[in-house]
Order: C-alpha cells, then sequence, then structure tokens
C-alpha cells in the first residue's frame, strides 16, 4: 500500500529526477519541476513542507504540492493514471490534510483520482488550456516583428525583472518595502534546490527600457520545459513584446534540449491565450480543476 509523507529538502534531487520523467509529449497541464522551482520563493524549507508524496515499494507514484492554503497541485505517475486503487488512497489521504471549507485539486492527467472525487461532489472549477511549441524544428519567427532585444539575466538583475513582473500580475506600483521583499524571494528561487532548471529571460525596448520577462524551466533533454511565468509591463502592452519575449524562451529552452515549450493558461485570460497562439503554440483540449465547496 503506497505511503504518503511530507518529504525533507533532501529528497529534491529524486523528486525533481521522478517529476521531470512523467513530463511526456501528451502534456496536459499537470505539474512540472518549473513549478516547484517557482513556489522555492518562499525557500526551501517551506517548499518542502508544502510537498506531498505517495511511494510505492521504494518508488514515488505522486507528488503534490500546497500552492496557498485552498490549492493542491498534483501529478501522477503516467503508469498510474487509472490506477483506481491509487485513487483511492490518495483520495483518503487527501482528507487529512485538505483545510475546511472550499478548496481546489488540480489533479491533470489523474483520470482515477478526477473521476472518484467527481463522485464524491466535486465539482469542475474554470477551465484552463495547455498549450504546446514543438521544439523539434526550429522556432518560429515573431510574426510581429517587434523589437525586442532579450538578455537571459543573473542576480544583478533581479531588481529588473521584478519590476517589470510586478507591473505585468499586479498592475500598481510595490512599496519600497515590498519591492526589496520580492526581490529577496526571487532571489532565493533562483539560487535555490531547483535555480539550476531556470533561466531568466529580460526583454528591452529600442531605447533600453525593460518590458518583458519570462523565466523558462527545462525537464531535462527530450522533455516539455514550462514558460512560467511570462509577462509584459503595464505600460507597454500592444507592441508583440509579449509573443516576442515567449519565442526568445522557447529558443532557450531549444537550447537546452526541450522537446517543446509548454505553458497552461486560463480560458478566461483571452490575452495571454492570444498571445501563446501568436507564437505558433497549439492548444491542446481544455482541463477543468474540482473543487469542493463547503460554507
Amino acid at each position: 500500500m503506497p505511503t504518503f509523507t511530507t518529504p525533507t529538502t533532501s529528497q529534491f534531487t529524486e523528486i525533481i529526477r521522478t517529476l521531470s520523467a512523467w513530463q511526456t509529449a501528451d502534456w496536459k497541464g499537470q505539474l512540472h519541476p518549473g513549478d516547484l522551482g517557482w513556489h522555492s520563493m518562499v525557500g526551501a524549507e517551506r517548499t518542502a513542507a508544502d510537498l506531498r508524496c505517495w511511494t510505492d515499494d521504494g518508488s514515488i507514484v505522486a507528488i503534490g504540492m500546497f500552492d496557498g492554503d485552498d490549492l493542491f497541485r498534483m501529478a501522477v505517475s503516467p503508469s498510474t493514471f487509472d490506477d483506481d486503487a491509487l485513487a483511492r488512497r490518495m483520495e483518503t489521504d487527501l482528507m487529512t490534510v485538505l483545510p475546511p471549507g472550499t478548496v481546489t485539486v488540480e489533479a491533470r492527467g489523474a483520470l482515477a483520482l478526477q473521476a472518484l472525487l467527481s463522485l464524491h461532489g466535486w465539482e469542475n472549477d474554470e477551465p484552463w488550456t495547455p498549450m504546446q511549441l514543438d521544439l523539434r524544428s526550429p522556432v518560429p519567427e515573431n510574426p510581429r516583428n517587434a523589437a525586442l532585444r532579450v538578455e537571459q539575466i543573473g542576480l544583478d538583475q533581479a531588481e529588473e525583472w521584478t519590476a517589470v513582473h510586478c507591473s505585468a500580475f499586479r498592475g500598481t506600483l510595490p512599496t519600497v518595502e515590498e519591492r526589496q521583499s520580492l526581490i529577496r524571494r526571487w532571489t532565493a528561487m533562483a539560487t535555490g534546490p531547483f535555480g539550476h532548471l531556470a533561466s531568466h529571460l529580460i526583454g528591452f525596448d529600442t531605447i533600453d527600457q525593460p518590458v518583458a520577462v519570462t523565466t523558462v524551466w527545462t525537464a531535462g533533454d527530450g522533455r516539455p520545459g514550462l514558460i512560467e511565468p511570462m509577462g509584459v509591463h503595464r505600460a507597454h502592452h500592444g507592441h508583440g513584446y509579449g509573443t516576442a519575449i515567449t519565442l526568445a524562451g522557447a529558443q532557450t529552452l531549444r537550447e537546452h534540449g526541450a522537446s517543446a515549450a509548454v505553458v497552461v493558461a486560463e480560458n478566461s485570460n483571452a490575452g495571454a491565450l492570444a498571445t501563446y497562439l501568436a507564437a505558433g503554440f497549439t492548444a491542446s483540449a481544455p482541463v477543468a480543476d474540482l473543487t469542493r465547496r463547503k460554507s
């Protein structure tokens, strides 16, 4: 019977190796090593505390991660997608760790677990669309010909990277304290146990203003690499910079041996979907997380 544990930081190498091996050509938006990497802004110890592993006969068969208080994100071994016995054990274990009230489980690809949760009253949440760009062929040219100079950056440009990201996703200027906190968290991520998987890019316009950023995460040669996140400064929308930085990230992944660049976007985020489609990504069937709604 599978065991259910909270790993320690000493197990990160095994977790990265296992989760990387589960990234396959039919990627459905499941948890990727890059998701753990981005989460590691909270620090290595907290990241380990947020993870859960199911192990059977000494091998990890499923990995989950708390992403905030009310979202649990998962990936399972492709060989166990339809394993009803494992799904029953996982549901039992999940009920011991999920908080009361409304909570969402992201279990894309875990067909048996999805069916079991649905049977027990969990409802489909908002749909997301997994998208892929095949990197076995050269990365396409930017159809909008946006003039963007892209650099792969290190720790010395953390402030520039985080400023663009903050504008893209928050739309407001951070306070001095918030800006310093963001830089510390970004640095913890970039230098942490998953940092070697990442490449961080900034795009500059024709007057050398930083206008777009992305981080891309490899899962190893011949496996899909993740774009997480990608954003354009609010003051510079509408110039094709999102498509340009996405293609630059895809090129970086190709140079690291990735078979594809992958991303998953909310169906409600029309701008993100349009950007990835313009970059040549192909959309797969939408997927929905499962939500348990309790007052």
